[in-house]
């Protein structure tokens, strides 16, 4: 099924489009050990996670590009495969599920489609391009079992972050180190299935909040410059959602902003991200709040080694006017073998409480064997 669809997808290209087109793939596979006394605040819990996993991010695109005869450049990415949505990678459903459409030039471009919103394009994320892509990648969670707090734990990304819904995102041209990208998504929950096309969800997210905004409009602005070979980037945004009634309860909108620093030298960088969400999503009137997360993290590169540390905190106040909390750091390595191979390996420290009390204790070391073709 996988190849009929790759000879369809470069028939269409090739035979329609008449534009230049290339496939890729990328793979990737997991083994864990992990040390977790408490889990779900329990410590004789007999859970056991350790052991081998295919990954998450596994996929083949296809990407094209054409001119229109007005000189306007055209671009695409499709995914024609993905694992993100496949047996138990449910829960991350439809975050590399990429399928979309953009025209660039002397305006800057314009994309239409299923992908990631200003924030992803914008802010400075290197919890993601770190040597092992954790602990933005959420592969380390498949060793472990996470917390379930009733209201969560706080969130360490922007609302909606790695949600490829259909959107516009517009992204400017760079004018003296400005530019700025805004994106609008009139349904976060649509990911495409026909169930997921109401643009009103029917049910709470996990954390008992509005976890689907509508009509969500993400701008952010970057500054970029050079100094004597150091380089700096601040880049700040806005999110604004409509959320609505779900059973009766009413939900607050989402008013969020975002903001990173980056300080970058020769194979060095570190930075700083924060997002602030407050009440956004919340039952209103419940008191629950203050959602905001922070993230540091460092980066070195040197040849076919690359080594990075990240340290992530989070924090929301409950209904019970208490607070949950969850801390993450992270130590990781790769080495780039050549040929797109490389194997990385993270240890990671993983923390939640709720209220004071140990939900979530887990240590462990997470390697990755990946390849891109």
């Amino acid at each position: 099924t996988i190849l009929l669809g790759i000879f369809a997808l470069a028939f269409a290209f090739t035979s329609v489009v008449k534009a230049e087109i290339s496939l890729s793939g990328y793979t990737e596979f997991l083994a864990g050990s992990v040390d977790q006394p408490t889990a779900d605040s329990t410590t004789n819990h007999g859970i056991d996670s350790s052991g081998m996993d295919n990954g998450t991010y596994t996929r083949i695109t296809g990407n094209y590009s054409s001119t229109l005869d007005s000189g306007i450049d055209v671009s695409g990415t499709m995914n024609v495969s993905t694992r993100d949505c496949q047996g138990d990678k449910t829960n991350v459903c439809n975050v590399v599920d990429f399928n979309f459409l953009t025209f660039s030039g002397g305006f800057g471009s314009i994309s239409v489609g299923e992908r990631f919103a200003a924030g992803a394009a914008m802010l400075s994320r290197l919890t993601a391009s770190g040597p092992s892509a954790e602990p933005d990648g959420g592969n380390l969670k498949a060793f472990f079992t996470i917390g379930d707090a009733t209201d969560g734990y706080g969130d360490v990304n922007e609302q909606n972050y790695a949600n490829n819904s259909m959107k516009i995102l517009y992204s400017s041209n760079v004018y003296s180190g400005f530019s700025f990208a805004v994106s609008y998504a009139p349904n976060t929950s649509n990911s495409g299935l026909a169930s997921t096309r109401n643009g009103q969800p029917t049910a709470a997210a996990t954390n008992g909040g509005f976890g689907s905004f509508n009509d969500l409009v993400s701008a952010f602005g970057k500054y970029s410059m050079d100094i004597d070979g150091i380089g700096l980037e601040l880049v700040y945004g806005q999110q604004l959602g409509n959320a609505g009634r779900i059973g009766g309860t009413d939900y607050n909108d989402l008013d969020e902003s975002a903001y990173s620093a980056k300080i970058s030298y020769a194979n060095f960088s570190v930075d700083y991200r924060k997002n602030e969400a407050g009440n956004s999503g919340r039952p209103k009137n419940d008191g629950s709040g203050n959602n905001e997360g922070t993230s540091m993290c460092a980066d070195y590169r040197m040849g076919n080694i690359a080594l990075g540390a990240c340290n992530l905190d989070s924090t929301v106040t409950t209904s019970s006017n208490t607070e949950n909390t969850s801390t993450v750091i992270t130590y990781a390595a790769s080495y780039d073998f050549g040929g797109g191979v490389s194997l990385a390996a993270t240890y990671f420290d993983f923390e939640e409480e709720e209220n004071s009390v140990v939900d979530t204790d887990a240590t462990g070391i997470v390697t990755k064997l990946s390849i891109g073709f």
